[in-house]
């Protein structure tokens, strides 16, 4: 079950298509999919009574002083700021004796101060692919402090229309991404009467990319000796992980503190079936593949809740990535999240 997105990062974590052919940059950041940024206590929610609806709202931003390439290098003064905001919607139903959520959301995307050596540096922001997911839960058991869920995500490729032409966009090269993810939840009060209150929270996913269409178009690239349109018609991605692990301490319901630490690897993309047109002429010069970029990061998140109402919530996750590999590394990110809770009627 996820509350956030920051795919941030968000969306929320876009990745970025960077490369080079015959010294020419290939300048096109493409949104990749992956993750689910799951907050820490996100799947004690399990508990929830059939019928509860949440309406939440989120808000997040980050700065990077850097974007390094495959490589591991950083590009010389490469910088940008990421905005993002999304609605999410969440119903709490059960399925054989077991809790079952289904949920939406609707995320928007952009970026600013943005600065790609090599590259136009424009960005197509807006409308980030849709997700839908549901989860269903193994052991939901207050009483033992015990909760393990599966989720499924899918990503839609229904974002803004991809743009190969900017160097930055905040949708998918049309892709859908299935991202199955486990959760699991364990209080630590059983082990010691010092240990009431705190709690383990481990979050393990997968993210399964389809292939892109047209990542990567270039117009005269400065290196070239020929003016002409270099293009890539098919993006592949590999699968991308994700692992996430939580200490938190809540000393009442809806109040929480939390640190952790995320790791993120794979999801390597690569522009297939690339060619360069020369201008004026009837030349097609044929080019290898173009590795781009990869999901590859070491982030850790301090993360907080607390209730201004017995149905409302206010929830936030700072975060700093330790290394990046294949995108812009987050020196800080914040995320705000608002939660309003509207629980089922209990019968007369």
């Amino acid at each position: 079950m996820r509350f956030a997105s920051w795919s941030a990062s968000a969306l929320t974590g876009a990745t970025v298509l960077f490369g080079s052919v015959v010294g020419w940059h290939g300048p096109a950041m493409a949104g990749s999919d992956n993750s689910s940024d799951t907050y820490a206590g996100d799947y004690q929610a399990g508990s929830l009574p059939p019928g509860t609806f949440i309406a939440l709202q989120y808000l997040g931003a980050a700065h990077s002083d850097g974007f390094f390439n495959t490589a591991g290098q950083e590009l010389p003064n490469s910088h940008a700021n990421t905005f993002e905001e999304f609605t999410r919607f969440v119903y709490f139903g059960q399925l054989g004796g077991h809790p079952v959520v289904l949920e939406a959301e609707i995320p928007f995307a952009t970026l600013t101060d943005v600065n790609l050596p090599g590259t136009n540096s424009q960005v197509a922001s807006g409308f980030v692919d849709p997700v839908v997911h549901f989860t269903y839960f193994f052991t939901a058991d207050a009483k033992i402090q015990r909760w393990f869920g599966f989720t499924n995500y899918f990503y839609l490729p229904l974002g803004r229309s991809y743009d190969s032409l900017a160097a930055i966009n905040v949708s998918t090269a049309s892709q859908f991404t299935d991202v199955p993810q486990f959760g699991y939840t364990e209080g630590l009060g059983k082990l010691s009467p010092s240990l009431n209150g705190f709690f383990f929270d481990l979050i393990a996913n997968a993210s399964f990319h389809t292939n892109g269409v047209n990542p990567v178009t270039v117009v005269n690239p400065a290196s070239s000796p020929f003016p002409g349109v270099l293009t890539y018609d098919t993006l592949t991605q590999s699968t991308s992980y994700d692992v996430k692990a939580f200490l938190r301490y809540e000393p009442k319901p809806l109040t929480f503190f939390a640190v952790g630490v995320e790791k993120s690897w794979g999801g390597e993309q690569v522009a297939t079936n690339g060619r360069f047109a020369v201008t004026g002429l009837p030349i097609v010069i044929p080019q290898p593949d173009l590795p781009l970029t990869e999901d590859n990061y070491l982030r850790g998140h301090i993360e907080f809740q607390f209730p201004l109402a017995q149905d409302f919530a206010v929830g936030g996750d700072v975060f700093h990535d330790f290394d990046r590999v294949g995108g812009f590394k987050e020196n800080i990110g914040a995320e705000l999240r608002l939660a309003t809770f509207f629980y089922p009627q209990p019968p007369k």
